[in-house]
């Protein structure tokens, strides 16, 4: 298969699918971009108002738009693919069950749409507007990607934080103690959602994808489905409530994929990490860099530990961070987004140090 944007394809889809098992092909993957152009780079400007919000996250032909754009204007070196990631907002499948969003530059914050489980039908309709809508301007941007550019799926992730933005932030969190059972009935509803529709769309990408899965940030690949698993409200949980409630989730929606990667957005998760590593089917974590946190070269224990437990590991980390990580990680599973290239020189300095790190060589 041929990538307009990425005329190496057929190699990185050997490193990418190798990459799940934790094994190398000719070298460590690595991901990087940078401008073709220094000094004419992509520089995307969002909109302010609502009514421009939800057009830029919505309406397909300004999705595809800003995206040509930016191929255009991007060298993708090493394993990095052109991809379509459109954002419908987090825990999306939300969405569904309750339309009343606010659009942020940055976010979409779905609405508080209930006060008594009893009375909220977890349920989509066959005919719900918003996701049929969503589903069609994935067809269109998989349809026009053909031969050009992959599609992630939306980031209809995290079924419990879901409920978090459906609930509210002051009762959700009450409601672990005060109606847990309720609260875990509309978790696994929720979850069914997100499978039933989630079909759906890994039906519509599949093809464009050259038979498979990308995920739009994260740049993983494989054969089959894939997506990333998140619980971003267990920052705020201990592991007694992360084991009686989110360890179901992770369970139920990784066995329902072929691959399955872990978002883990916070050190506080480490505390979860030994319930994480035992969920059979995550076969890889994504270490988030969190803002103000220490960086990620400060826990090589913690990363040793996921790789001792068969898992991968998928950062986005700086040049700088690259040879302190090799040093103290094994670079088997290990694929880097490194996205601080300034020219598409640096990326191939980036590359060829990769390259330095072989050591061995699996052949199809």
């Amino acid at each position: 298969m041929h990538l307009t944007y990425q005329e190496n394809w057929d190699i990185i889809k050997k490193r990418l699918t190798l990459l799940w098992d934790r094994e190398i092909y000719d070298r460590p993957c690595v991901a990087v971009t940078a401008p073709l152009d220094p000094g004419r780079p992509y520089i995307e400007e969002k909109p302010v108002s609502q009514e421009d919000l939800k057009r830029y996250y919505t309406d397909p032909e300004q999705i595809l738009a800003r995206n040509l754009e930016r191929f255009e204007k991007t060298y993708f070196g090493g394993d990095a693919l052109p991809c379509v990631f459109p954002y419908f907002g987090t825990g999306g499948h939300a969405k569904y069950l309750n339309p009343e969003v606010v659009y942020q530059p940055d976010t979409i914050w779905i609405q508080p749409a209930f006060s008594d489980y009893d009375g909220f039908s977890f349920e989509m309709e066959p005919d719900n507007p918003v996701f049929l809508k969503e589903l069609e301007t994935i067809r269109f941007l998989a349809k026009e990607g053909q031969g050009r550019f992959f599609v992630s799926p939306p980031d209809n992730c995290g079924s419990y934080d879901g409920i978090y933005q459906l609930r509210g932030t002051q009762d959700f969190f009450t409601d672990f103690l005060e109606e847990p059972e309720k609260l875990r009935r509309a978790g696994n509803q929720m979850i069914d959602l997100l499978m039933d529709t989630g079909n759906r769309i890994f039906d519509a990408i599949y093809e464009n994808n050259d038979c498979g899965c990308v995920h739009g940030w994260m740049n993983t690949w494989c054969p089959g489905r894939q997506m990333q698993l998140q619980c971003d409200i267990s920052v705020m949980l201990s592991p007694a409530i992360f084991r009686e409630f989110l360890l179901e989730e992770l369970e139920r929606t990784s066995a329902w994929l072929d691959h399955a990667v872990y978002h883990m957005d916070g050190i506080e998760q480490l505390r979860h990490l030994d319930y994480i590593l035992r969920v059979k089917g995550i076969h890889m974590l994504q270490w988030v860099q969190v803002t103000g946190q220490p960086p990620i070269t400060c826990f090589p224990e913690e990363l040793r530990k996921i790789q001792a437990a068969g898992k991968a590991i998928v950062a986005q980390v700086s040049k700088k961070q690259l040879e302190p990580l090799l040093r103290e990680v094994a670079p088997e599973g290990f694929l880097f987004l490194v996205t601080d290239a300034a020219s598409k020189e640096e990326a191939l300095e980036i590359e060829n140090y990769m390259a330095k790190h072989s050591f061995r060589r699996r052949l199809f």
